[in-house]
């Protein structure tokens, strides 16, 4: 952690930081995510499946390069001693997580990557929403504003790429099993998260 940067986290509220460590949680589990997508879609390609054109691969490959970046960020935000400590857990089941609907095809990545970014938009704006009510932080604000903003591109991406716009009523209004897995997936979100404060 740079000096400054450090300076910067110093003045953080406990609840803050706390908020923080599971943003940090999220966003390394996140890479995780699509780098298990990307294992899939290799042996996918192995076994001639990739009817899709490497279009699933490349969808993984964009979005993984942009939560790097946000783990970098998080990085510097977030102190090794204020990490959590479930950091191997959240390694496999994020890789999993991305890996085994990636294996079925692209289909059930994009639904599930749907599913994590509707999930992570609330998560990063009730932070927001917390920081503007106490009028405090106006920088850690706007990166948040801004983490928010390209999560919700991630979920419009996958929206687009299952109905070819991001405001398909189909994605507001899934059929039985989609709506079943983004249940799913949003139970497991909430449920790292709360981990995530704990240990």
């Amino acid at each position: 952690m740079t000096t400054s940067a450090a300076r910067f986290v110093s003045v953080f509220p406990a609840l803050i930081r706390l908020d923080l460590r599971t943003d940090h949680a999220g966003e390394f589990g996140a890479v995780q995510i699509y780098q298990g997508a990307l294992a899939a879609a290799r042996i996918r390609q192995a076994l001639g499946l990739n009817i899709e054109g490497g279009r699933m691969a490349e969808f993984a490959q964009h979005h993984m390069e942009t939560e790097q970046q946000h783990l970098d960020v998080m990085l510097q935000l977030v102190p090794p001693s204020d990490r959590t400590r479930l950091l191997p857990l959240w390694r496999g089941m994020a890789l999993a997580l991305g890996f085994f609907p990636s294996l079925l095809g692209p289909r059930q990545l994009y639904w599930t990557i749907a599913a994590v970014e509707t999930f992570v938009e609330q998560h990063y704006l009730e932070q927001i929403e917390k920081l503007q009510r106490d009028h405090i932080l106006p920088e850690l604000c706007a990166l948040l504003v801004k983490l928010k903003e390209d999560e919700v591109e991630h979920r419009d991406e996958a929206v687009i790429a299952l109905f070819g716009h991001k405001d398909a009523h189909e994605a507001r209004h899934p059929s039985g099993t989609a709506r079943a897995w983004m249940r799913i997936v949003e139970a497991g979100s909430v449920a790292a998260v709360e981990a995530s404060k704990i240990v």
